[in-house]
């Protein structure tokens, strides 16, 4: 107990030894991993299984997901052209809601009821159609619910590389390429791997932010900034393998560069940043200004920003060299056939997203779309003038790369993932928040979303 103490009190004077800003980034990231660990627990427990009624393009089909162990089932629902609706009961076995027959999952067979005897028909979509794990093994249990959606697409190009699966050319390759690497260092544990890049990344970005926002106000404003981060509604994307995490500290890394004049490791960390998401060519912007500035100033531009500037179009470069290597037919990506994706005007998504909305057949998450773009745009009109200009340029520039993404099957698709690392805004909401009004809008509408949102992640449901 004695040496226990002892050593519990040595690190507790090494963690107030801390800088403040790491030291305020690390508390508030174990805070947040405990909190969303637990809220994941708690989800699985609560809906230990995921039944979905579904029509696609004109078949009905029953979709069952055991969250716990990651198996999983897809059924026809029509039965002598009859369209059942099934409900789980929770112990292997389903419901129809018109016969109250009792089906096994695991046959589709009706066990129980008026249909005893029945089976349900193979439906034309497989489970990879309906819930894609890319042919990947399913991690199973408690740290298993956050292998969803692009972590499979990333785990995938981690194990497998390019070319394994269609389409997964549309993800840039660093954040794949750690996942890679460390993956094999850790026994071929690539989604692990992909986890912990994303949990070190972070507490790094957030310190970093801390800094960023406490030289542009004050202390106070730094800590709300790191909150408002981790309370953001889908900031959960940073506590699984996702590549946000990587990108917000990419990011970071290079406007600290910048500020210190170290042009070329600028260049290298924007480099980096657009080879992690594409969004990242929006750093041409502060990088730009810069240049310009120094050129004001000096009357001469230097090799070092020569460079800086040509290692950003360099990323861009490399990246559809990549495209033709992997045989993509458009080498520009101003579509994506296999994702519905093309660019548009930024009006033209505003239109689709308010005739989406009027129609009356619209999800949440369309609704979220547009509150968040419109918002995002509203915030930077209005802190314009208060962010240094670097910051200001690259949000605008960021804002309009994200609206230019038009999807078919979605109106501003991802909207609300691709504002969380559009750190400026949420230095913006974190200084005016020194009013306590503000404050409590801010976390009285961002943390009940946040949970929501949360437990549709870890349950399947599309959020961005």
């Amino acid at each position: 107990m004695a040496t226990f103490a002892s050593c519990s009190t040595r690190l507790a004077e090494k963690f107030r030894s801390l800088d403040p800003a790491w030291r305020w980034a690390i508390g508030v990231f174990v805070v947040a991993r405990i909190f969303y660990s637990l809220w994941g627990i708690v989800v699985m427990l609560l809906v230990p299984t995921v039944l979905q009624n579904l029509d696609l393009f004109g078949v009905p089909i029953v979709a069952y997901f055991d969250v716990a162990s990651s198996e999983r089932f897809v059924f026809s629902r029509e039965i002598n052209g009859r369209v059942l609706t099934f409900r789980a009961n929770g112990d292997g076995t389903m419901s129809d809601v018109e016969t109250q027959s009792v089906w096994s999952l695991r046959d589709a067979s009706a066990v129980q009821g008026a249909l005893t005897g029945t089976k349900l028909e193979l439906a034309p979509f497989t489970t990879q159609d309906i819930f894609p794990y890319r042919g990947l093994v399913p991690e199973r249990g408690w740290f298993g619910i956050w292998q969803r959606f692009d972590v499979l697409w990333y785990q995938a190009i981690a194990e497998r590389g390019y070319g394994a699966t269609n389409g997964d050319i549309h993800f840039p390759p660093l954040y794949p390429l750690f996942e890679s690497v460390l993956g094999r260092i850790l026994g071929g544990r690539f989604f692990f791997a992909g986890w912990l890049i994303a949990q070190i990344a972070l507490v790094w970005g957030l310190a970093l932010l801390f800094r960023l926002t406490q030289r542009w106000r004050d202390a106070s404003a730094a800590k709300r900034a790191v909150i408002f981060t981790l309370l953001f509604p889908t900031a959960f994307f940073f506590f699984t393998a996702y590549s946000e995490s990587l990108f917000l500290l990419l990011t970071l890394l290079c406007f600290r560069a910048l500020e210190r004049a170290q042009w070329t490791w600028a260049g290298f960390f924007a480099f980096l940043a657009i080879l992690t998401r594409l969004q990242g060519i929006a750093l041409l912007a502060p990088l730009v200004y810069y240049a310009w500035q120094n050129f004001r100033a000096s009357k001469k531009i230097s090799f070092a920003q020569m460079l800086m500037l040509a290692l950003a179009l360099g990323a861009g470069a490399f990246y559809l060299w990549l495209r033709v290597w992997a045989g993509e037919g458009n080498v520009l990506p101003t579509s994506e056939p296999q994702l519905n994706a093309r660019l548009a005007p930024p009006w033209e998504n505003l239109l689709y997203a308010f005739q989406v909305i009027a129609s009356g057949k619209f999800l949440l998450a369309d609704v979220l779309n547009l509150v968040t773009a419109l918002l995002a745009f509203a915030i930077l009109v209005r802190g314009w003038k208060m962010l240094p200009p670097a910051l200001a340029w690259y949000s605008s520039v960021m804002l309009l790369i994200v609206m230019l993404r038009y999807v078919d099957t979605q109106p501003l698709n991802s909207m609300t993932r691709y504002v969380l690392t559009l750190f400026p805004l949420l230095m913006l909401l974190a200084y005016w928040s020194k009013n306590r009004w503000m404050e409590r809008a801010v976390v009285y509408v961002c943390a009940p979303l946040n949970l929501y949102l949360t437990a549709q992640f870890l349950l399947w449901g599309w959020v961005a």
